[in-house]
């Protein structure tokens, strides 16, 4: 019901795993997942910082993955980010009596997904529902509750922060490829609005430059046919 690392039924691995005497289940997991960070790295995680907007304006294309050690990776030349959705599983965990995981992993683990797939109003991400139709995900993912602003800040993470430091910053310096990629390119407002203006400009400027020209050509050749008109003798009476 839960991979970790090594233990990943979708994945073999050649490296076995190492499990010394006397080792408990959750020490040999804990080798495997994220340790607190010591990290300084500040970045802003803002409201479009968002699994939609990755794949929308970064062309980051979203994995879902059951396997926690592979949570927020980038993956083929950072292409791809690998997202954990089993948070049904992960709340099983927030049992006190649970000790897989170190303290306060599960809680954070869970806040990453809610930064990545936030509710809007209550509801689910119209993202996450189209995501959910095409993939086998856990629709609690798609259910966790929206941080505020104070919860975003980057200092409030000390498992993840490393990958969501270098998500940050690959989605700052995406360039859109492609004009749908260029619509959603909000991050910079104030460029986006003017760069779509300039667009509706000279869309403008070229529609009536084509109406002007019809009705120019419309018109001369009116007037070609009035001088047709007029120059055509008129026939005696016999």
């Amino acid at each position: 019901m839960l991979s970790i690392g090594r233990f990943s039924g979708d994945v073999s691995y050649d490296e076995p795993i190492f499990w010394e005497d006397k080792e408990s289940l959750g020490e040999v997991i804990r080798k495997y997942l994220p340790s607190k960070s010591e990290s300084q790295d500040m970045v802003k995680l803002p409201q479009t910082f968002t699994a939609a907007h990755l794949e929308q304006i970064g062309g980051i294309e979203v994995i879902w993955t059951s396997d926690l050690a592979d949570h927020l990776l980038l993956k083929d030349d950072d292409t791809k980010l690998m997202l954990f959705h089993q948070v049904s599983i992960l709340q099983l965990h927030k049992a006190p009596q649970s000790n897989l995981f170190q303290e306060g992993l599960v809680d954070e683990t869970i806040r990453t997904i809610s930064l990545l797939v936030p509710p809007i109003l209550g509801e689910f991400n119209p993202w996450f529902l189209k995501q959910r139709r095409k993939h086998k995900i856990d629709v609690q993912a798609g259910n966790c509750a929206r941080l505020n602003s104070s919860q975003r800040q980057i200092e409030n993470f000390v498992f993840w922060r490393d990958r969501l430091v270098l998500l940050k910053r690959t989605f700052d310096d995406a360039e859109p490829r492609n004009i749908s990629q260029l619509w959603w390119d909000d991050r910079k407002k104030t460029q986006w609005f003017t760069f779509w203006v300039a667009v509706l400009v000279f869309f403008m400027t070229v529609f009536f430059g084509v109406i002007q020209s019809v009705a120019g050509i419309v018109q001369a050749w009116a007037s070609v046919q009035s001088l047709k008109a007029q120059n055509v003798p008129s026939k005696s009476p016999s």
